[in-house]
């Protein structure tokens, strides 16, 4: 039986999640490594909870690090968490993570399996942690976590932000070569955080919370991890999994362009993917990035419908939503777009405006280029100001890890069930017989 000091474990989730590196683990055990931590990362998102635990126990370690960011398919995670304590594992577990981060209280009390919560970004955190669980010291004053102590819910002291990101180590690239079909492809991330501040996101406030909302790397320290990743690796395919790649006009532009400009210049044969808001597409940067392989881009545009942008507080217009689909489109760059068709407060003018702002991203694209979710619904994410506005209304039904509300409008109500029980049908029969397109590989390189 292999010995560690520190597991970290991408548990298993909701089969809706592609089989991607977990990029937040391979900062924290570089990081960990870095201090002479013995880690061992398991990516089990796509094994059944009965296999994963039979996979777990083939080790043996003082402390599970378990990461949670998505709120969607977190419920396997932690049955897979009870599961560990039911097979007879009695080590340190703590779970990290946006979600875990704001429902602590709530989490912690459903799953007293747990023994700690990382509050915010990890790395520091979780190697003070390691440090004082493996050398048997008491660990329950660690700044940055929480826990449940005789009933009630402990918050330490928050821990600020690591500011330079330059300075963490590159991710550790253990699980690379596990991705099956995939082999040339991998994920990075060049900055933490947003400027936006999207009432449906919960990635502003979870960093804003700690520190600056936004941090980016240097364009040199992106290029030298690129480099690593085409040369060591063999990549040829990146995912780039930042909230927000551009960053913003002004700083954030120079650096997008830096960075396009390196690659073309080391002269690296390259498609990669990357997120943004509409604000920040410009022909003349996406001509850059698509010269040095933008193949892709998510695109949150939420809304054809003013009211609805400024309800969601997205700080665009529909006008420049139309125009950054344009742009894309022009660029011939596959394009998925965030929407929301429906909200809590949607009303049947607003729904209409984004049926009608759907059509005519429909008509600027060619076929098989542009890829969304007709029935996109606001999902009130723990710590948004969504979640908020819904459980002071009473709209909020449930709990975090199975959530549900209704419309304002009983008559949307019903229409949106009626919709989504016919095209949820039509989904899966469409699957069965293979007639649905991998937007995921239309834009890699083979």
């Amino acid at each position: 039986m292999e010995r560690y000091d520190v597991l970290l474990v991408n548990p298993p989730l909701s089969s809706v999640y592609e089989s991607y590196e977990h990029l937040g683990l391979g900062y924290i055990a570089a990081y960990l490594r870095k201090a002479d931590i013995k880690v061992k990362i398991l990516n089990l998102s796509r094994w059944r909870v009965s296999q994963a635990v039979k996979e777990v126990r083939k080790y043996t370690s003082r402390v599970i690090g378990v990461s949670i960011p998505f709120q969607e398919g977190a419920r396997r995670a932690f049955s897979f968490i009870v599961a560990l304590r039911k097979a007879g594992i009695t080590c340190h577990i703590s779970i990290g993570g946006v979600y875990p981060t704001f429902a602590c209280d709530e989490l912690t009390i459903m799953f007293p399996e747990v023994d700690s919560v990382v509050l915010g970004e990890g790395e520091e955190t979780f190697l003070e942690l390691a440090q004082r669980v493996v050398g048997g010291s008491d660990w329950r004053d660690t700044n940055g976590i929480g826990y449940r102590h005789e009933g009630y819910l402990i918050r330490n002291n928050p821990r600020p932000l690591i500011r330079d990101l330059d300075s963490l180590p590159f991710p550790a690239r253990d699980t690379l070569s596990e991705l099956p079909g995939q082999k040339n492809l991998a994920t990075m991330v060049t900055s933490r955080g947003c400027y936006g501040r999207c009432s449906f996101c919960s990635v502003e406030p979870f960093y804003s919370a700690f520190g600056p909302k936004l941090r980016m790397r240097s364009s040199s320290s992106v290029l030298e991890e690129i480099s690593l990743l085409y040369n060591q690796y063999s990549v040829r395919n990146i995912s780039f999994n930042d909230a927000i790649f551009i960053g913003g006009k002004g700083k954030g532009f120079v650096r997008a362009g830096e960075i396009a400009e390196g690659i073309i210049k080391r002269n690296m044969d390259l498609r990669f993917s990357i997120e943004c808001r509409a604000n920040d597409v410009d022909t003349g940067l996406f001509a850059l990035l698509k010269q040095a392989g933008l193949s892709k881009v998510f695109i949150g545009i939420e809304s054809g419908s003013q009211a609805v942008l400024d309800r969601f507080c997205k700080d665009t217009t529909v006008e420049e939503n139309l125009k950054a689909m344009e742009i894309l489109s022009e660029l011939d760059l596959v394009t998925a777009m965030g929407f929301i068709t429906f909200d809590d407060r949607i009303t049947f003018t607003e729904l209409n405006e984004n049926l009608l702002f759907i059509r005519k991203a429909r008509e600027i694209f060619p076929q098989n280029r542009l890829n969304f979710n007709v029935l996109g619904k606001l999902l009130p994410l723990a710590g948004t100001e969504a979640e908020r506005h819904m459980k002071e209304t009473g709209k909020y039904r449930g709990n975090s890890l199975k959530f549900d509300y209704d419309f304002d409008d009983k008559r949307i109500n019903m229409l949106y069930k009626t919709i989504k029980s016919g095209a949820d049908f039509f989904w899966k029969v469409k699957r069965m017989l293979g007639m649905t397109i991998d937007y995921e590989q239309e834009w890699m390189k083979r």
